[in-house]
């Protein structure tokens, strides 16, 4: 556990340290430890990456701030891969109503950012828990999902890639994503089926949802609306999420999913 005389001293190269009034790990991250330093004036947050350096991802926020889509970093330490930003004071999106027009339309923006990175390969993302007892279970199906996208069109953007609602922050200047750790190139699918799930939307929303993102997106004539697309990534994406909260005993989370893959997969025909 990082002391506090330790944070402040991380920060002092963006913060003067007599300035920190109070340090606090924040809770709500499992991909990183997150911390919250807070001065007289305002607060930062403090990114500390367990796995990657995520370049990529910085870059992108960088660019995508200057639109307030999300916080721009701060300061940068990737010898120690550590980053800071301001904090957002707001609340993580909790309700249906939160996938609102402004929500959909900074997503488009993020999915029209200009930038080629190495395309993500889902069924490659998959492979790492097919020992999983959920990959087993739904291996068939993840099969055949995987098959029928591939006989899909590709809609290409630079997605986000982990649009939990834990990841959208409502405050009183709006809605800003935050954790751009896995942001790349894939289809724009995918973001879309994450937000279906973590706001569990009823197929009569996921269709609002299909089509105020086709009048957002400046790339009309390479979209289409389609549910049965979507099912198909709501059905991976669960997977991997499922597969990623389980490895790490996260049971609560992986119920709530499961729940809602016993549903897709009751409805979609192979």
């Amino acid at each position: 556990m990082i002391e506090h005389h330790q944070l402040v001293k991380m920060c002092s190269a963006f913060i003067e340290p007599a300035s920190v009034i109070s340090s606090e790990r924040l809770l709500n991250g499992f991909s990183n430890d997150n911390f919250l330093i807070r001065t007289k004036q305002q607060g930062h947050l403090l990114k500390c990456y367990k796995s990657h350096w995520p370049a990529i991802g910085l870059e992108a926020q960088r660019f995508l701030s200057e639109f307030n889509i999300c916080p721009a970093p701060l300061w940068l330490d990737k010898a120690n891969q550590c980053a800071a930003f301001d904090y957002i004071e707001g609340d993580t999106a909790q309700s249906r109503t939160s996938v609102a027009h402004s929500l959909i339309n900074k997503l488009a923006q993020v999915h029209a950012y200009c930038v080629k990175t190495p395309l993500m390969n889902i069924a490659q993302e998959l492979l790492f828990y097919q020992r999983s007892t959920i990959y087993k279970q739904y291996q068939s199906q993840i099969e055949k999902t995987l098959k029928v996208i591939s006989d899909m069109p590709f809609n290409e953007g630079f997605c986000h890639n982990d649009l939990v609602k834990e990841n959208i922050i409502v405050s009183a200047s709006g809605m800003y994503l935050i954790d751009f750790e896995y942001a790349k190139t894939n289809d724009v699918y995918f973001d879309l089926a994450s937000l279906a799930i973590s706001f569990n939307l009823s197929e009569q929303n996921e269709r609002v949802l299909l089509a105020d993102y086709e009048n957002c997106t400046v790339r009309k004539n390479k979209f289409t609306q389609s549910i049965d697309k979507l099912n198909c990534y709501k059905l991976l994406y669960l997977v991997l999420c499922i597969g990623w909260y389980e490895q790490r005993a996260i049971k609560n989370k992986s119920v709530e999913l499961r729940a809602q893959l016993n549903k897709i997969t009751t409805l979609m025909v192979f």
